[in-house]
């Protein structure tokens, strides 16, 4: 059961990476309606390709997460709709077809709807991989790898994701391309859930993005030192969530996302306190 928490803190790392990002752009609940959307990107692959181990699963699910964000912006932008509004429409709309969808062509299909809105951690060590030898679990390696492309990514377009968050105008501005870089940031938003709510479900992949970024803003004095924070703090949350689920014999994901919570609500009320006393 070791193998589930090194899985569940890969995971964990490359989600709040995503979610400090979400947070700073005060757009977190378009997390939400992505980690659920996504599932019509995979229905909608599977007609095409019937198989549920083909990566075009995967790409659907990534495409559609993209899609997603661009039906949300696109109704937004009409200014007759707010963005949580809007929101508000989009994800129960494509969920729901989702849903319907496999009622209704694919009752004999393992298209488990709780296992996606759930998940079981603890059943993801045993679909494994061998590297140089090695036997892995194929979540733990996508989860590096996931976690590298990431890293890369915040390297790569530091400056630019920076003045993007912090002061649109400007970087509009100076002549950045600020919907080319959104889009690039929530089709890796779309991939890190992808690739994260088959281990671990929709609603703890919701759980690592937001919790640990919130948690590590009410700390955070600068930009990289949130990232970082963010990265640490998922960590321990899910460090937490493993001693204490199988201290108490409880689901592991439940215990990771109320632990990941908590750790908010302690600092986010210490840090009113010692700002009310300064």
């Amino acid at each position: 059961m070791i193998e589930a928490l090194w899985i569940m803190m890969v995971i964990g790392a490359s989600c709040s990476l995503m979610g400090n990002l979400l947070v700073l752009k005060q757009n977190v609940m378009v997390a939400d309606a992505i980690s659920h959307t996504i599932l019509l990107g995979i229905v909608l692959a599977f007609f095409i390709v019937p198989d549920l181990d083909s990566p075009f699963l995967q790409v659907g699910a990534t495409l559609f997460g993209v899609v997603t964000v661009l039906s949300i912006e696109a109704l937004a932008k009409t200014k007759r709709l707010q963005h949580d509004a809007a929101i508000g429409l989009v994800f129960p709309a494509f969920f729901s077809i989702a849903v319907l969808l496999i009622s209704r062509y694919f009752k004999n299909v393992h298209l488990d709807i709780d296992m996606v809105l759930l998940g079981e951690i603890v059943f993801a060590p045993l679909n494994r991989m061998d590297i140089l030898g090695i036997s892995l679990p194929k979540a733990f390696v996508q989860g590096i790898v996931l976690f590298i492309v990431n890293v890369a990514f915040i390297i790569a377009y530091y400056g630019r994701l920076k003045l993007r968050l912090f002061d649109e105008t400007l970087a509009r501005t100076i002549g950045i391309y600020v919907g080319l870089l959104d889009v690039l940031m929530m089709t890796l938003v779309s991939l890190t859930s992808v690739l994260s709510f088959q281990s671990v479900g929709a609603i703890l992949v919701l759980s690592l993005m937001i919790a640990p970024a919130l948690t590590a803003k009410c700390l955070a004095t600068s930009f990289p030192q949130l990232l970082v924070l963010g990265v640490f703090i998922s960590m321990v949350n899910c460090t937490l969530g493993y001693i204490s689920a199988t201290y108490f014999n409880v689901s592991l994901s439940g215990m990771v996302a109320v632990v990941s919570i908590l750790t908010f609500l302690l600092v986010f009320i210490a840090k009113r306190r010692l700002t009310h006393h300064a």
